[in-house]
Protein backbone atom coordinates (compact mmCIF):
# COMPACT_ATOMS: atom_id res chain seq x y z
CA UNK A 1 0.00 0.00 0.00
CA UNK A 2 1.62 3.39 -1.18
CA UNK A 3 2.02 6.33 1.45
CA UNK A 4 -1.21 8.32 -0.39
CA UNK A 5 -3.45 5.10 -0.07
CA UNK A 6 -2.05 4.92 4.06
CA UNK A 7 -3.08 8.63 4.18
CA UNK A 8 -6.16 8.51 2.72
CA UNK A 9 -7.40 4.92 4.84
CA UNK A 10 -6.37 6.86 7.84
CA UNK A 11 -7.89 10.17 6.58
CA UNK A 12 -11.61 8.42 6.30
CA UNK A 13 -10.69 6.55 9.92
CA UNK A 14 -10.45 9.75 11.46
CA UNK A 15 -13.42 11.18 9.72
CA UNK A 16 -15.47 7.57 11.06
CA UNK A 17 -14.20 8.24 14.47
CA UNK A 18 -15.27 12.12 14.32
CA UNK A 19 -18.82 11.37 12.77
CA UNK A 20 -19.45 8.52 15.42
CA UNK A 21 -18.84 11.29 18.35
CA UNK A 22 -21.60 13.33 16.49
CA UNK A 23 -24.18 10.36 15.34
CA UNK A 24 -24.11 9.34 18.82
CA UNK A 25 -24.48 12.62 20.41
CA UNK A 26 -27.18 13.93 18.15
CA UNK A 27 -28.25 10.81 16.31
CA UNK A 28 -28.82 10.57 12.07
CA UNK A 29 -31.49 13.28 11.58
CA UNK A 30 -29.71 15.64 13.43
CA UNK A 31 -26.18 15.51 12.42
CA UNK A 32 -24.86 17.54 10.29
CA UNK A 33 -22.06 17.09 7.29
CA UNK A 34 -21.22 20.30 7.69
CA UNK A 35 -20.73 20.22 11.50
CA UNK A 36 -18.63 17.04 10.32
CA UNK A 37 -16.78 18.96 8.07
CA UNK A 38 -15.61 21.60 10.72
CA UNK A 39 -14.81 19.28 13.38
CA UNK A 40 -12.53 17.54 11.17
CA UNK A 41 -11.31 20.44 9.73
CA UNK A 42 -11.77 18.95 5.73
CA UNK A 43 -14.50 20.44 3.05
CA UNK A 44 -17.82 18.86 2.94
CA UNK A 45 -17.00 17.87 -0.75
CA UNK A 46 -14.11 15.68 1.21
CA UNK A 47 -16.30 13.69 3.14
CA UNK A 48 -19.03 13.00 0.42
CA UNK A 49 -15.82 11.75 -1.41
CA UNK A 50 -14.64 9.23 0.67
CA UNK A 51 -18.83 8.46 2.08
CA UNK A 52 -20.72 9.92 -1.25
CA UNK A 53 -23.83 10.95 0.92
CA UNK A 54 -24.71 11.15 4.64
CA UNK A 55 -26.88 8.01 4.60
CA UNK A 56 -23.19 6.24 2.75
CA UNK A 57 -21.62 7.74 6.02
CA UNK A 58 -23.95 6.20 8.16
CA UNK A 59 -23.32 3.10 7.14
CA UNK A 60 -19.65 3.06 7.35
CA UNK A 61 -20.79 4.03 10.68
CA UNK A 62 -22.49 1.09 11.60
CA UNK A 63 -19.66 -0.82 9.96
CA UNK A 64 -16.96 1.05 11.84
CA UNK A 65 -18.75 0.04 15.07
CA UNK A 66 -19.56 -3.71 13.98
CA UNK A 67 -15.86 -3.88 13.57
CA UNK A 68 -14.98 -2.77 17.29
CA UNK A 69 -17.93 -4.28 18.73
CA UNK A 70 -16.90 -7.90 16.94
CA UNK A 71 -13.08 -7.17 18.18
CA UNK A 72 -14.49 -6.57 21.56
CA UNK A 73 -16.73 -9.64 21.75
CA UNK A 74 -13.52 -11.91 20.71
CA UNK A 75 -11.46 -10.48 23.56
CA UNK A 76 -14.41 -11.21 26.15
CA UNK A 77 -14.94 -14.57 24.88
CA UNK A 78 -11.62 -15.88 24.43
CA UNK A 79 -11.02 -17.05 28.11
CA UNK A 80 -14.72 -17.79 28.44
CA UNK A 81 -15.29 -22.08 28.49
CA UNK A 82 -18.68 -22.05 28.97
CA UNK A 83 -21.32 -21.64 26.70
CA UNK A 84 -23.77 -20.08 28.17
CA UNK A 85 -20.86 -17.69 29.77
CA UNK A 86 -20.33 -17.04 26.07
CA UNK A 87 -23.88 -16.46 24.81
CA UNK A 88 -24.09 -13.87 27.78
CA UNK A 89 -21.26 -12.14 27.07
CA UNK A 90 -22.75 -11.79 23.89
CA UNK A 91 -26.57 -10.70 25.05
CA UNK A 92 -24.60 -8.29 27.75
CA UNK A 93 -22.89 -6.45 24.72
CA UNK A 94 -25.52 -5.72 22.19
CA UNK A 95 -27.94 -4.89 25.19
CA UNK A 96 -25.52 -2.24 26.11
CA UNK A 97 -24.31 -1.14 23.00
CA UNK A 98 -27.65 -0.04 22.10
CA UNK A 99 -28.15 1.68 24.93
CA UNK A 100 -24.39 3.73 24.64
CA UNK A 101 -25.36 4.31 21.08
CA UNK A 102 -29.14 4.87 21.09
CA UNK A 103 -29.17 7.85 19.86
CA UNK A 104 -27.33 7.08 17.08
CA UNK A 105 -29.47 3.66 16.34
CA UNK A 106 -32.51 5.02 17.00
CA UNK A 107 -32.49 5.90 13.30
CA UNK A 108 -31.89 2.86 12.14
CA UNK A 109 -34.12 1.04 14.86
CA UNK A 110 -37.50 2.90 14.61
CA UNK A 111 -37.76 4.04 10.83
CA UNK A 112 -36.88 0.31 9.69
CA UNK A 113 -36.75 -3.10 12.03
CA UNK A 114 -35.59 -4.82 8.95
CA UNK A 115 -32.38 -2.29 8.90
CA UNK A 116 -29.86 -4.71 9.90
CA UNK A 117 -30.99 -7.78 8.25
CA UNK A 118 -30.65 -5.45 4.90
CA UNK A 119 -27.39 -3.88 5.77
CA UNK A 120 -26.40 -7.62 6.23
CA UNK A 121 -27.40 -8.58 3.12
CA UNK A 122 -25.63 -5.56 1.03
CA UNK A 123 -22.03 -6.13 3.62
CA UNK A 124 -21.33 -9.46 3.21
CA UNK A 125 -22.70 -9.92 7.06
CA UNK A 126 -20.45 -8.37 9.06
CA UNK A 127 -21.43 -10.49 12.20
CA UNK A 128 -20.07 -13.64 10.65
CA UNK A 129 -17.20 -14.38 13.05
CA UNK A 130 -19.70 -13.92 15.97
CA UNK A 131 -22.51 -16.07 13.97
CA UNK A 132 -19.83 -19.32 13.57
CA UNK A 133 -18.90 -18.40 17.38
CA UNK A 134 -22.92 -19.00 18.33
CA UNK A 135 -23.59 -21.52 16.31
CA UNK A 136 -20.43 -23.78 17.90
CA UNK A 137 -22.87 -22.72 21.21
CA UNK A 138 -25.84 -24.00 20.05
CA UNK A 139 -24.08 -26.98 19.12
CA UNK A 140 -22.88 -27.54 22.38
CA UNK A 141 -26.12 -26.98 24.41
CA UNK A 142 -28.02 -29.25 21.59
CA UNK A 143 -26.19 -32.11 20.37
CA UNK A 144 -28.45 -33.22 17.54
CA UNK A 145 -27.78 -30.06 15.73
CA UNK A 146 -26.12 -29.99 12.39
CA UNK A 147 -24.10 -26.90 10.77
CA UNK A 148 -27.14 -26.10 9.24
CA UNK A 149 -29.80 -26.08 11.85
CA UNK A 150 -27.02 -24.73 14.44
CA UNK A 151 -26.51 -21.67 12.19
CA UNK A 152 -30.15 -21.38 11.88
CA UNK A 153 -30.82 -21.28 15.33
CA UNK A 154 -27.91 -18.41 16.11
CA UNK A 155 -30.22 -16.48 13.02
CA UNK A 156 -32.75 -16.82 15.56
CA UNK A 157 -31.22 -15.81 18.00
CA UNK A 158 -30.28 -12.95 16.82
CA UNK A 159 -33.82 -11.80 16.25
CA UNK A 160 -34.67 -12.45 19.41
CA UNK A 161 -32.18 -10.25 20.84
CA UNK A 162 -33.12 -7.76 18.34
CA UNK A 163 -36.57 -8.08 19.82
CA UNK A 164 -35.47 -6.63 23.72
CA UNK A 165 -33.74 -4.24 21.78
CA UNK A 166 -36.62 -2.68 19.80
CA UNK A 167 -38.93 -2.80 23.24
CA UNK A 168 -36.83 -1.43 24.53
CA UNK A 169 -36.24 1.54 22.53
CA UNK A 170 -40.47 1.97 22.81
CA UNK A 171 -40.86 1.49 26.84
CA UNK A 172 -37.23 2.40 27.94
CA UNK A 173 -37.04 -0.17 30.38
CA UNK A 174 -33.64 -1.55 31.97
CA UNK A 175 -32.93 -3.85 28.96
CA UNK A 176 -29.27 -5.34 31.15
CA UNK A 177 -31.86 -6.47 33.25
CA UNK A 178 -33.94 -8.91 30.73
CA UNK A 179 -30.38 -10.45 30.35
CA UNK A 180 -30.63 -13.72 32.34
CA UNK A 181 -34.16 -14.20 31.10
CA UNK A 182 -33.30 -13.74 27.34
CA UNK A 183 -30.31 -16.19 27.93
CA UNK A 184 -33.09 -18.61 30.07
CA UNK A 185 -35.59 -18.43 27.17
CA UNK A 186 -33.37 -19.25 24.67
CA UNK A 187 -30.96 -22.03 25.77
CA UNK A 188 -34.42 -23.91 26.61
CA UNK A 189 -35.62 -22.75 22.88
CA UNK A 190 -32.06 -24.64 21.50
CA UNK A 191 -32.19 -27.37 23.73
CA UNK A 192 -35.65 -28.63 21.80
CA UNK A 193 -34.69 -27.16 18.18
CA UNK A 194 -34.37 -29.83 16.04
Amino acid sequence: MSVKSKMQALKKELLLKEASLLFEETGYQQMKVADLAKIAGVSIGTIYGFFDSKEGLYQAYISYQIEIFTQKIKKRTDGLDTTQGKLRVFIEMKFLNYMEKAEALNHSVKNNPFYFSLFYKENAHPFHEIFLLQAECFKSINKDLDDNSAMELTYLFNGFTDGYVSRWFDVHDDLMAKTDKALEHFISIAKGYK
